[in-house]
């Protein structure tokens, strides 16, 4: 069980920060994707001219790893 403040490493191959490592933000009571993970980098939205990209995702316990 992930808990806020644990380094995490994404094992979901499609997301963006695939194998990447991102610290827990929070984890919610229910729902399908209920651990929300921040990470460093920016996702693809800050390089195509935005003013800011993404940098958290939610994902289901099994998605993750810890660090």
């Amino acid at each position: 069980m992930a808990s806020k403040g644990d380094k995490v490493r994404v094992k979901r191959p499609e997301s963006y920060w695939h194998n990447e490592v991102g610290t827990v933000v929070s984890v919610a009571d229910s729902g399908k994707y209920p651990v929300n993970v921040r990470f460093q980098k920016v996702n693809y939205f800050g390089m195509q001219g935005t003013d800011n990209g993404n940098n958290t995702n939610n994902y289901a316990e099994n998605e993750l790893d810890p660090a």
